[in-house]
C-alpha cells in the first residue's frame, strides 16, 4: 500500500494564507501607473547646474516684482510676479529640445510661465550651448508666501522623462519694485 503523500489540511490552509499575505505585500510594493510613469526628478539649487536626460539648467536668480518689463521696453505689466533668470541648454541632441514645461507650484497650486513677454518658454535649445533669459510667473495679488517648486522640462508631458526642480520659499525671494526680463540669447562663454 502506497503512503499517503498529501499535506494535512491545516498545512494546506497555512500555505494558502502565507501566499495570500505575500501577494498582498507584493501588491503594496508595486508602484501604481501614476508612480511608474512619473518624471525622473533632478533637484537643483541656485547657481548650480542641474542636468537631466537632455536638459541642463542653471537658475541664476529668483526675485519678486510689482512690475515686470521686457528688456527692449516693448512690454510691461504690473502685478505680483516671480521672475526667474536662468541658463538652459540641450545636453545630447537639439531634436525636440525646447523648454516646453515651465511651471511654478506654490502650496499645491500650479502657475505656468507667462508667454506674454519674450522669454525662454518654448525656446529652441542648442546642444552644449547655453541660452540665457527669464521666465515670469504672474501670481494672485495676495500671495506673498508659501513653499514653491520651480519645474523645468523639455515637454509639457513630463511622464517618463527628467524634470529639473528647484524648491524655494516665496517669502525668501528678493523683492524689487521693477524687474527687467533678461534678453533671450546665447550665454557668454
Amino acid at each position: 500500500m502506497a503512503a499517503d503523500r498529501r499535506l494535512p489540511r491545516w498545512a494546506a490552509w497555512a500555505l494558502a494564507a502565507a501566499f495570500l499575505v505575500t501577494a498582498w505585500f507584493v501588491a503594496l510594493a508595486t508602484p501604481g501607473e501614476e508612480q511608474a510613469q512619473s518624471p525622473f526628478v533632478v533637484t537643483a539649487a541656485i547657481d548650480e547646474p542641474a542636468t537631466g536626460r537632455n536638459l541642463e539648467a542653471t537658475v541664476v536668480d529668483i526675485r519678486r516684482a510689482a512690475e515686470v518689463r521686457a528688456h527692449d521696453g516693448r512690454w510691461a505689466a504690473e502685478g505680483n510676479w516671480v521672475v526667474v533668470d536662468l541658463e538652459v541648454a540641450a545636453v545630447t541632441t537639439e531634436r525636440f529640445a525646447r523648454l516646453g514645461h515651465a511651471m511654478l507650484e506654490i502650496d499645491g497650486v500650479r502657475y505656468s510661465a507667462s508667454d506674454r513677454p519674450a522669454s525662454l518658454v518654448r525656446a529652441q535649445l542648442a546642444a552644449g550651448i547655453p541660452q540665457t533669459g527669464s521666465l515670469a510667473f504672474e501670481l494672485p495679488a495676495d500671495l506673498d508666501s508659501g513653499h514653491a517648486v520651480l519645474e523645468l522640462a523639455l515637454r509639457s508631458d513630463t511622464r517618463l522623462d527628467s524634470m529639473i526642480v528647484l524648491p524655494f520659499d516665496v517669502a525668501d525671494a528678493a523683492r524689487v519694485a521693477r524687474a527687467e526680463l533678461g534678453e533671450t540669447g546665447w550665454a557668454n562663454p
